[in-house]
């Protein structure tokens, strides 16, 4: 089966599962078992009070007995018996192909991130021209005074970015599969969260965010350079407008769709490298570049906005 990853339209999920060796051949044979399933519980059946009712109604209006009765029920018995042994093997057989689409799915978990890369990259080469005409437009009457690229943008942002939390919750289900609710790494035990959130999506976390260490120290809350809700749960994102305009504004950001062991592999030598550090930032080499900070505006009508100020030294 070939992967068509060539259209923005199609559900990550699909594309992903299409990668799968064997998936879609487990999926459809248990779609057919089920679908028998379905019709072998619909099957009308005579019973024995509808034998009764038959006996009585013509008995009460002076007609003959039926003289089949006898072999029609035990027909009817017959037919019963045969539907509840053929439910028996069928719910088997249900079982077998459930496991079965999960173990390929388990097994063939990465050729599915992977299909999600050219995804991905499609939905990017979309939305960073979109970001870029957005870049200081925070209301309706920005976008009109940015001119019809602008307006272009403001308007068809919400399309990408609902887009691309698919694709990301695709991710995370396929990654999810093979991890479970947590994953052993030299660390000790890390929680699918603490491992999956953000580090799944930014290759290189500690070089956008060099300051992060995994102990902190005392009360001290060092807040992420991406925008949160909450300071000291830095990795509780939310794939909305917000993180997705600051995903493509930062130049550093490498964007990335993992296999399970580059997702285990980047967090465990990144983590240790902050290990080392102690929570101190590498020596920044020299860009020319202002630094800045993100600063957070909450609009009447709900909106959250992210720009950045230059941090004057």
């Amino acid at each position: 089966m070939t992967t068509d990853t060539s259209t923005g339209q199609r559900d990550p999920l699909d594309v992903a599962r299409d990668a799968i060796p064997g998936f879609r051949d487990a999926q459809g044979a248990l779609a057919a078992v089920q679908e028998r399933i379905e019709a072998v519980h619909s099957a009308p059946v005579t019973g024995a009070d509808n034998l009764v009712a038959e006996t009585l109604a013509a008995v009460t209006e002076g007609k003959p007995i039926p003289e089949d009765l006898g072999r029609r029920s035990v027909e009817a018995t017959q037919a019963r018996a045969f539907l509840v042994a053929e439910l028996q093997i069928l719910a088997g057989v249900e079982r077998n192909l459930a496991n079965r689409c999960e173990n390929t799915t388990k097994a063939g978990a990465d050729h599915g991130l992977r299909a999600l890369r050219p995804v991905l990259d499609e939905l990017l080469d979309q939305a960073r021209p979109m970001a870029a005409a957005l870049r200081g437009v925070h209301d309706p009457q920005g976008a009109i005074d940015g001119g019809p690229d602008t307006v272009a943008a403001w308007s068809g942002i919400a399309a990408v970015v609902q887009r691309y939390a698919a694709i990301r919750s695709a991710q995370r289900k396929l990654t999810e599969y093979v991890i479970g609710e947590a994953i052993g790494t030299k660390f000790g035990t890390v929680g699918f969260r603490g491992i999956f959130n953000v580090w799944s999506e930014i290759e290189n976390v500690t070089e956008v965010w060099p300051e992060w260490t995994p102990a902190q120290k005392g009360e001290r809350i060092v807040r992420p350079p991406w925008p949160v809700e909450y300071p000291n749960k830095p990795f509780e994102v939310q794939h909305d407008r917000e993180w997705l305009l600051w995903l493509l504004s930062n130049p550093k950001v490498r964007l990335w769709v993992p296999t399970i062991g580059e997702l285990t592999d980047a967090y465990v030598s990144q983590r240790g490298n902050a290990v080392q550090r102690e929570g101190e930032a590498p020596e920044q080499r020299v860009t020319g570049e202002p630094r800045r900070r993100p600063v957070r505006t909450r609009y009447p009508n709900g909106d959250v906005h992210t720009h950045f100020e230059k941090i004057e030294d």
